[in-house]
């Protein structure tokens, strides 16, 4: 099962346009409605994910948190582009799309 965090959803608007329970057997979806007080506080509770749905900007995606997610492997936006995301770091490790 792929672990999936749904960063920054503060209106909850993921629920809305997904229906996590069609996905239940394939996907185990976490949703963070509040921003994490800081980095060091990202990396711990999203260390076990191996997927980031990033509905907003208020997250920064920095080069250090990405690279101290030991299972991360894809991170996504629900924009045409996200500011908070290091792409340059992103793209290194093959994780942005």
């Amino acid at each position: 099962m792929i672990k999936i965090a749904v960063l920054d959803d503060y209106q909850d608007a993921f629920l809305q346009i997904i229906n996590v329970e069609k996905y239940k057997d394939k996907f185990d979806f976490k949703i963070f409605n509040n921003p994490f007080i800081d980095e060091k506080e990202a990396t711990v509770e999203l260390e076990d994910f191996e997927a980031l749905f990033i509905m907003r900007e208020r997250t920064p995606m920095t080069k250090s948190l990405i690279e101290s997610l030991p299972n991360l492997k894809y991170i996504m936006t629900s924009g045409m582009r996200n500011k908070s995301i290091d792409l340059e770091a992103a793209k290194k490790k093959k994780y942005y799309c």
